[in-house]
């Protein structure tokens, strides 16, 4: 005899089956996602959406501060670069010019750093990692030391940031498909045996 599955059960399989197919990276389109996920959830997918799409938009709008500090960034990396490839050809003394050159260039970094932007938590956020620093992670005067800004294409770049809130479309729809199922499939809040736990916790001992 076969088994009947009740609503909710044959909305987690078909939720199930939407997840694996936006986990393989095959579309799920929007008037299936709305089906699935009803009116409330779906809703809050396209809020979501409207999210990401905002924040693609202030990518495109750095701030002055950050591209000042970008500009600075390229001009001491490049002296630094020079002075590396005289360093690898022998040239000491022409080496040892340029290297004082490039460390002032990053000393006026840190400082442009440490002032303008350390402690803004939306300029932080355009850095790809922590620009709060200390006697045990100064920077010492190399360009792999010092924050690349998230849009950069450096290999050095680390993401993070604002980078750390994209995502892409495919992304949107696996989350907005978890939350659905993590809903219907947890489990039940007894209310009353919770008022009981509550009532025992604050029973005077």
């Amino acid at each position: 005899m076969a088994i009947r599955m009740t609503a909710d059960e044959k909305r987690i399989s078909k939720l199930n089956s939407a997840l694996d197919k936006l986990r393989r990276k095959e579309n799920v389109q929007n008037r299936q996602l709305k089906t699935l996920l009803g009116d409330e959830a779906y809703a809050r997918f396209e809020d979501d959406g409207r999210q990401q799409q905002q924040f693609r938009e202030d990518l495109k709008e750095k701030p002055d501060e950050i591209i000042e500090y970008e500009q600075r960034l390229k001009e001491a990396t490049f002296a630094y670069s020079k002075a590396d490839s005289a360093s690898r050809k022998g040239r000491r003394k022409a080496a040892k010019k340029l290297f004082g050159a490039s460390d002032t260039l990053f000393e006026r970094l840190l400082e442009f750093l440490s002032e303008k932007i350390a402690g803004d938590y939306p300029l932080e956020m355009w850095l790809d990692r922590d620009v709060r620093f200390d006697a045990s992670n100064a920077p010492v005067g190399s360009p792999e030391d010092f924050p690349c800004v998230i849009t950069s294409r450096s290999l050095r770049n680390n993401g993070g940031g604002f980078l750390g809130n994209i995502q892409t479309i495919n992304e949107t729809k696996i989350d907005a498909v978890e939350r659905a199922l993590n809903e219907l499939t947890a489990e039940p809040v007894d209310d009353s045996l919770m008022a009981e736990r509550m009532a025992a916790f604050l029973k005077p001992r």
